[in-house]
């Protein structure tokens, strides 16, 4: 925001002048605000009145070399301290139109002088004219608020469109640079090294659950035990698990191993062994979920039907759940069982005509043959 100083001094008898100016100030502020412009007026009334080692006035002096603009009111009356004001103004604007360092910048303050007019001038006012006049600056006169308002107003819109000393506040990349340090990067950096340091120090997990694919799964026989095993540099973790658990966790998993590839292998009797890897989530923890398959080892059923001296028999029929086949010269068969038949124990039929039918309940086991032995009749 573009601050611009004003002072403003009268005698006391133009005190109300002065409390209507301060508002017409006011509202002038509400139309420049969006301007990024500011008026600060000053008056006698906001500086300490209390006793101080310095004089009071010589703060309003100082202030008024220091301000932008001084606008001095008159009416029949000089003021006690008003002319001394006024002088140190005209001194402070001299003083800069001389200065090397001001000769770039807006010579300062600038003065405006108004006197209300008045039937009949009294001789202090007309000998301060004739000093103002001696001094080459130009005043003004008013009949009334309104048309001092009116003149004033005109002067600071010839200020504002010259761009001297009214001018919007120019973008202050300094300031930027430092608001956005102190109120965006600091926090931001605060708040990534909190990220970071959860990220880094905090260890992670990871949960292995798994589902059976229908078409080969089996009905009723659920996943009894199996066993995963995670791979991450050279350590390796084994976790065992059933149907019950529903999933093998792995907790304590080291920071650094966030977002690498991690090997998973899983093994389970009856079902097809998997090897993979998976990307350990960056963020939180890892959930995978593995689709296993039954290995079709309960769907394989082979032996040898001998008669009662251990001699195979041929053409003997041999039936398991309703699927039936034919021993061959050496008594020899093979059934296969679809998985939506199979079942880890089976019911085992043999027939043929001169010998006896025998049923037996039998364990299914991968690889081990089935002995039937049959009685003649």
């Amino acid at each position: 925001m573009k601050k611009v100083k004003i002072f403003l001094a009268s005698s006391a008898e133009l005190d109300d002048d002065k409390e209507k100016f301060e508002l017409f100030i006011s509202k002038k502020n509400k139309d420049l605000f969006e301007k990024r412009i500011f008026l600060e007026l000053n008056t006698w009334k906001d500086f300490i009145s209390s006793i101080q080692e310095v004089r009071t006035q010589d703060e309003y002096n100082l202030y008024i070399r220091k301000s932008d603009i001084s606008v001095f009111l008159f009416h029949t009356k000089i003021g006690r301290f008003t002319r001394e004001e006024f002088d140190n103004a005209h001194k402070a604007f001299l003083s800069c139109k001389h200065n090397f360092s001001c000769k770039h910048k807006n010579k300062t303050p600038r003065i405006y002088t108004y006197f209300k007019n008045n039937k009949e001038e009294t001789a202090e006012i007309s000998n301060f004219r004739d000093h103002i006049d001696s001094l080459d600056h130009f005043y003004d006169s008013y009949d009334d608020l309104n048309d001092l308002f009116v003149k004033f107003g005109h002067q600071l819109d010839k200020l504002e469109n010259e761009g001297r000393i009214i001018k919007p506040d120019s973008i202050d990349s300094g300031k930027i640079i430092k608001y956005t340090i102190y109120y965006f990067l600091l926090p931001l950096l605060v708040m990534s090294g909190v990220f970071f340091s959860n990220y880094y120090f905090q260890t992670t997990s990871l949960t292995v659950k798994t589902f059976e694919v229908p078409t080969y799964s089996i009905q009723g026989l659920p996943l009894k035990e199996a066993k995963v095993t995670i791979m991450y540099g050279e350590k390796s973790e084994t976790k065992s698990f059933n149907e019950k658990d529903g999933f093998a966790p792995f907790t304590q998993i080291p920071s650094q191993y966030k977002g690498d590839f991690v090997k998973l292998h899983f093994e389970a009797k009856e079902y097809v062994s998997i090897d993979t890897s998976i990307d350990l989530n960056r963020f939180q923890n890892s959930v995978i979920t593995l689709p296993v398959k039954r290995d079709n080892s309960l769907g394989f059923i082979s032996g040898i039907v001998r008669d009662e001296d251990g001699i195979p028999i041929k053409d003997v029929s041999i039936s398991v759940n309703n699927i039936e086949v034919i021993s061959d010269g050496n008594g020899k068969f093979e059934i296969s069982i679809p998985f939506k038949k199979q079942a880890e124990q089976q019911r085992i039929r043999a027939f043929k005509v001169g010998y006896k039918m025998v049923t037996y309940d039998i364990p299914v086991i991968p690889n081990v043959e089935v002995p039937i032995k049959l009685r003649k009749q």
